[in-house]
C-alpha cells in the first residue's frame, strides 16, 4: 500500500516553493492559466524523498506510514523533474532532494521579502558582480572531481571562503590576505539573479554540512598530520558521489546566469587541475 500524500500537502508544498520547480536547475512555474478563465493549468508534481512504497525510490524501511505521507517527505518538481529524480537513485539522493527542498523554499520567501531592487544598482553594476563571483569558483574546489581533492581540510576551507567571497564581496586568500574586493549578492538589483545566487550559497552551506557529517560518521577518515599534510580515506563512495554531483549543480546553475550576462561559463570537472589552493 502506497502511503501518498493528502490534497492539502500537495498544495502546501507547491505553495512554499511558489509553484515553482525545486530543482535549482529548473525553477520553472508549474501552474498557469487555461484558456477558459475559470481554468488553471498544473504540472507540478508532489514527489516523495523516500519512495511511499517498497521497491520505490530512496525507500527507507525505518519510516513510520505516517513520516512517508507526511510534507517533511515531500518535494515539489516540475513532471520532467519528477521523473529525473527517480531515473538515477544514486545521483539524486535524499541528502541532496532535501537541499534542494530547503534552498527552494528559502529562494521563494526572498523572492517575496526582496521584491524590489536596491537603489542606485544597474545592469552594467550586476553584471560586474557575476564576473566577480566567478572569480571565487577559479579554485580546486570546483574543478576536481572529489576522489582527486589533495586536502579535505583545503576543500573546506575552500567552500566556506567561497561562500564569504559571494556573501560579503571580499574575495580571501587561505591565509587571509584579501584578493579582491568587490559587493556580496544583496547588492545585485535584478531579482532573479540575486535569487540564483541565493540557491547557490544555499547548495555551498550544504555542501560543507555534508562534509562535517561525513567526517563525523567516518564516511571520511582524516588521519593524523604527517609533514604538514592529513590523509584522507573516502570510506563511502555515495558521499563522493554526492559531491560531484551537488557541486555540478551549482557549476551548472552559476554558468546559466554567466551565459545570460554574457561571460564564459564554468564547467565541472575541468580537464586539468591546480597545484594549491588559495
Amino acid at each position: 500500500m502506497r502511503d501518498d500524500f493528502d490534497s492539502k500537502t500537495k498544495h502546501t508544498l507547491a505553495l512554499r516553493v511558489g509553484h515553482r520547480c525545486s530543482n535549482p536547475n529548473c525553477r520553472k512555474s508549474t501552474s498557469g492559466p487555461q484558456e477558459d478563465a475559470t481554468g488553471a493549468v498544473n504540472i507540478g508534481v508532489a514527489a516523495h524523498i523516500s519512495a511511499a512504497s517498497p521497491g520505490g525510490k530512496r525507500y527507507d524501511l525505518r519510516m513510520t506510514s505516517q513520516e512517508r505521507k507526511s510534507i517533511d517527505n515531500g518535494i515539489w518538481l516540475c513532471q520532467n523533474c519528477a521523473k529525473l529524480i527517480d531515473s538515477d537513485e544514486r545521483r539524486f539522493s535524499g541528502d541532496l532532494l532535501i537541499a534542494w527542498k530547503q534552498t527552494s523554499e528559502r529562494a521563494a520567501l526572498l523572492a517575496v521579502e526582496n521584491s524590489a531592487p536596491l537603489p542606485g544598482s544597474t545592469q552594467d553594476e550586476d553584471i560586474e558582480l557575476v564576473r566577480f563571483y566567478s572569480q571565487c569558483f577559479d579554485r580546486p574546489a570546483f574543478q576536481d572531481p572529489f576522489h582527486e581533492e589533495g586536502s579535505m581540510e583545503a576543500f573546506d576551507k575552500a567552500i566556506e571562503d567561497t561562500i564569504t567571497a559571494i556573501s560579503t564581496g571580499s574575495l580571501r586568500a587561505r591565509d587571509g590576505v584579501v584578493l579582491t574586493q568587490s559587493k556580496g549578492k544583496s547588492y545585485i538589483s535584478n531579482l532573479q539573479w540575486r535569487e540564483r545566487m541565493d540557491v547557490i550559497v544555499d547548495l555551498l552551506r550544504a555542501t560543507r554540512s555534508r562534509y562535517s557529517l561525513a567526517v563525523q560518521k567516518g564516511q571520511i577518515h582524516i588521519g593524523p598530520e604527517h609533514e604538514g599534510r592529513r590523509f584522507y580515506h573516502i570510506r563511502d563512495s555515495q558521499v563522493g558521489e554526492w559531491m560531484n554531483s551537488t557541486r555540478s549543480e551549482i557549476i551548472q546553475l552559476f554558468s546559466g546566469l554567466c551565459e545570460e550576462v554574457g561571460i564564459p561559463p564554468l564547467q565541472f570537472p575541468r580537464h586539468y587541475r591546480k597545484s594549491k589552493y588559495w
